[in-house]
């Protein structure tokens, strides 16, 4: 039976790859990647040869109908993203539902490693026996809706963001839930790297100027 790898990358540092994943990135048929151009790095860096072909949430019905006829052909594929675990805010989970829904015949299979949630959920000082995860908030439409249900929430809730909008990220966060406490992370496992605890005023001013550049993940505590 054809296999489909989920395989987790490396979120900074590509010493934080698994043995296994590189095994199978090393004797799969064909791997789909996010970002051909990132995951060429990786793939340089380990000396693997693998083919790769661009597969990412704005693909097209063509790019998901060779996919298939690949696995129709008995090969096994590998799915990586630009940093981390497929699925989790990224195209995983769509792939996975579109094979399951043509009925294909194959397996799909785990390859745990890193993840920017995990990372910050090790190093976190609030108790996240149970959290909300809601991947990035919306850009636009729907963003203040978006806010004032977040704020309902009883529980610590996780978010990613993006150096563009981590500031404002911020403001509104305090707008809707008050001054709360919370960690956040920005550009975990790489060279920068560094863990903020505060609230939320405290942490508008400190990232600011080089500390707003990187990819944040914030975990913002419960009531």
């Amino acid at each position: 039976m054809p296999k489909l790898y989920i395989v987790a990358t490396p979120i900074g540092n590509l010493k934080d790859i698994t043995l296994r994943a590189l095994e199978i990135l090393r004797e799969v048929d064909l791997v789909l990647a996010e970002d051909t151009r990132v995951t060429k790095k990786l793939f340089a860096h380990y000396d693997i040869k693998t083919a790769l072909f661009s597969f990412h949430k704005f693909s097209s019905k063509s790019a998901l109908k060779k996919i298939q006829d690949f696995f129709e052909q008995g090969r096994d594929i590998a799915l990586v993203t630009d940093a981390g675990t497929p699925g989790i805010s990224d195209p995983g989970s769509y792939l996975i539902n579109r094979l399951i829904d043509s009925q294909i015949d194959i397996e799909v299979i785990p390859i745990p490693g890193p993840s920017s949630l995990t990372a910050i959920l090790s190093v976190s000082d609030i108790d996240c026996s149970n959290f909300t995860f809601l991947g990035f908030p919306p850009y636009k439409k729907g963003r203040q809706t978006f806010f004032k249900k977040l704020a309902e929430i009883e529980v610590p809730v996780i978010l990613f963001e993006s150096p563009h909008r981590i500031q404002k990220t911020l403001k509104e966060l305090e707008l809707v839930m008050g001054d709360r406490y919370c960690n956040i992370g920005r550009e975990l496992t790489k060279v920068y790297e560094e863990i903020f605890r505060g609230k939320f005023s405290e942490a508008q001013q400190h990232f600011v100027g080089e500390k707003q550049k990187g990819e944040f993940v914030l975990i913002v505590d419960k009531i």
